[in-house]
């Protein structure tokens, strides 16, 4: 056979496996997104879908393995045919409407039921499709060269993971983005079954031929160890280096984008261009940095935010070429082909659910981050030393053997000094599925964060009653509550509770409600905080999310108050058309709606003026000055009426009117269609 040949009969096998991979990782943010909102936002939704998709894909791997090594190619072409209509059959994948939750689930186990339900056997199918069409082409063609096509797999998904949020999600809505998807689905069906059929034409005998009658080695235990094991670490390293870096160093968005392209680098290079990998190279420079980095960082704590995202970066690049690498170096024959994919994907899932389910169930804080860093540490020292040489690959087990025991000395210090977090000023932190909320003790008073942005404090006594942060008497609520206050009793309702700073402007004939997602927070808020014991209102906290909850209400209020735009993961249903719609129809006929719009990243404002004007209403844009020393911070809220003449009462001060021209080039946000990209500082 010709090497064009050759070539156009490998590239069915190809174009399948690029387009299933492609479908397997525009899936998860296509999905995600669209139950975002009924979980608050909350960056959990990510992780736990991650979660569910890295299970699925193990559960992909296995029915690959036994359907190849357990059936005849005709029994396979029948049962998967059947499975591939099945799945056909449950789309589109958006959820419908009626899966919304009441509040009172437990949000980690109905999201995995949703996504059980509603996206889990078109998945489940996708998911098998990279080692069930290697092994269908290693009948044809038995050589290692197969693999190069994992390496394809993962070209697919980097194009997908890239394209969403600069390409489909800026162009498409949320039902197009479902569709389109669903197309394409159709379209990798049609692949599979053209497969199908070349395959319904394999016998036995030539399986046989192709295999050959050499004897073929069978792997090691220590080679299924390290095929689970090295991919766990992998995938922990990626989900706790993601977790930090977006939380605790830099809430940037889109920032996750660039430690999971990394990741999948990593397999495109292990892969397709084996020869980039020295292990000894890779473990000399991963010992380097970390030196480095420990001495700069005792020298001066406080980094230079690029320059600690790209230590982190760094790291994950080393781990996962190290990681990656050495499994590439020891893959099988194309006979256990199945079962080597099977062990990979089992690590990547073992290291999802200790990241997203075991860490959090037994520790208050991201152990996995300190712990997993002195892991590599080790990992690295025992490369450099095993290795025999910095070109080559060779590596001498011996040296791992006589050092395990020191090894794993290290990793129970690593995890030991992980769960014995840094206690300076901390009264408490819990950690659970919305994130970790940490109370601080300050030498004036208490604060609580969530992540690294800081949600609320007071002061000790006697200035314990006094307003603080975004919420004083200058501020844009400051000056709202006050005008409201001066014509009667208050009926106030505000998304998210923070420490309850708001509940200290209400008086006695005042009601005031609050809509908080976390109820850790709230738990934290009436503990260490007295907002809400010390208001002469009728204080009430309404657990769920705040949009839920609002359409869910009979009530009508004076003001609703919306505070959830400060933290790292902006709740984007929160401030669209329809929310906006909403609030409108939960205040009274002179009543307000006020928004909190202080982001470090985003131009929250420009949103919020945009949908004052789709819903015909006037907006201005108030802001206060920091006084730190009354614990006040740089405030900046935009206020909403439904008559402009509203703004001239002297309560109000000083207020903006929006810049009309930059409005008109804001696009308004819709459920169905949001971009970040659109309220980027520059």
């Amino acid at each position: 056979m010709s090497q064009k040949m050759r070539w156009t009969s490998v590239l069915p096998f190809a174009l399948t496996i690029l387009l299933g991979a492609f479908l397997v990782f525009q899936v998860q943010p296509v999905f995600s997104n669209s139950v975002l909102p009924w979980f608050g936002g909350s960056p959990a939704v990510w992780t736990t879908c991650m979660l569910f998709f890295q299970v699925v894909l193990f559960g992909g791997y296995l029915y690959a393995h036994l359907l190849s090594s357990r059936l005849e190619p005709r029994t396979q072409v029948i049962v998967h045919s059947l499975l591939l209509v099945a799945a056909f059959l449950t789309l589109p994948i958006e959820p419908d409407a009626a899966w919304k939750p009441s509040g009172g689930e437990s949000p980690l186990l109905y999201l995995l039921s949703l996504l059980t339900i509603n996206v889990g056997l078109p998945y489940f199918v996708l998911s098998s499709t990279g080692p069930l069409v290697q092994s269908w082409l290693s009948y044809r063609k038995p050589d290692k060269s197969v693999y190069r096509l994992f390496a394809l797999s993962n070209i697919g998904s980097l194009v997908a993971l890239l394209s969403y949020p600069f390409l489909f999600e800026p162009m498409l809505s949320l039902s197009n983005q479902s569709w389109f998807w669903s197309v394409g689905f159709g379209v990798f069906a049609v692949c599979q079954i053209v497969l199908l059929a070349g395959l319904w034409r394999t016998s036995k005998p030539q399986l046989a031929d192709a295999t050959g009658d050499e004897t073929i080695p069978e792997p090691t235990r220590g080679h299924l160890q390290a095929w689970l094991l090295l991919p766990a670490f992998a995938s922990v390293m990626l989900l706790a280096i993601t977790n930090h870096v977006c939380q605790d160093v830099a809430v940037i968005p889109f920032l996750w984008v660039l430690p999971l392209s990394i990741y999948l680098l990593s397999f495109i290079i292990s892969f397709d261009r084996p020869a980039w990998y020295r292990p000894k190279l890779f473990a000399a420079i991963c010992l380097g940095m970390m030196f480095l980095w420990t001495w700069a960082d005792a020298i001066n704590p406080d980094h230079w935010l690029p320059l600690e995202i790209l230590y982190n970066m760094a790291i994950l690049f080393i781990v996962c070429m190290l990681c990656h690498g050495e499994v590439a170096r020891i893959k099988p024959h194309t006979r256990y082909l199945t079962k080597y994919y099977l062990f990979l994907s089992a690590g990547g899932a073992v290291g999802g659910l200790i990241v997203a389910l075991i860490c959090p169930l037994l520790f208050n804080s991201f152990v996995e981050y300190s712990a997993g860093m002195l892991i590599t540490f080790v990992m690295a020292l025992l490369m450099l030393l095993a290795h025999r040489s910095w070109t080559s690959i060779d590596f001498n087990l011996d040296v791992v053997r006589r050092l395990k025991w020191a090894g794993v000395g290290v990793v129970v210090l690593a995890t030991l000094m992980g769960a014995r977090q840094n206690r300076q000023g901390l009264a408490d932190n819990n950690r659970n599925f919305f994130g970790m909320v940490r109370v601080m003790q300050y030498d004036n008073g208490r604060g609580m964060v969530h992540g690294n942005t800081l949600h609320g404090s007071q002061l000790q006594e006697p200035n314990h009653r006094i307003a603080t942060s975004y919420f004083g008497r200058e501020s844009g609520i400051g000056r709202t509550l006050r005008y409201k206050a001066g014509q009667g009793p208050m009926h106030v309702c505000t998304c998210g509770l923070g420490v309850g700073t708001m509940a200290t402007y209400g008086r006695t004939g005042d009601r005031f409600e609050f809509i908080e997602i976390n109820p850790v927070v709230e738990d934290f808020a009436r503990e260490y905080f007295t907002f809400l014991e010390d208001s002469a209102a009728d204080v009430t906290v309404h657990i769920g999310d705040g949009r839920l909850v609002l359409e869910r209400s009979p009530e009508k209020f004076d003001i609703v108050a919306i505070d959830v735009f400060s933290s790292d993961a902006v709740p984007a249903h929160l401030l669209t058309v329809e929310a906006m719609q909403l609030y409108r129809n939960r205040v009274k006929e002179d009543g307000l709606i006020a928004v909190n719009v202080i982001n470090r990243h985003l131009d929250i404002a420009r949103q919020v003026h945009r949908l004052a004007r789709e819903i015909g209403w006037h907006s201005r844009e108030i802001r206060a000055e920091a006084d730190l020393e009354k614990a006040m911070f740089q405030s900046q809220w935009v206020v909403i009426a439904r008559d402009a003449d509203v703004f001239a009462d002297p309560a109000f001060g000083e207020t903006r009117t929006p810049d009309a021209a930059r409005i008109d080039a804001t696009p308004a946000w819709t459920d169905q269609f949001h971009n970040l990209f659109s309220l980027l500082k520059f």
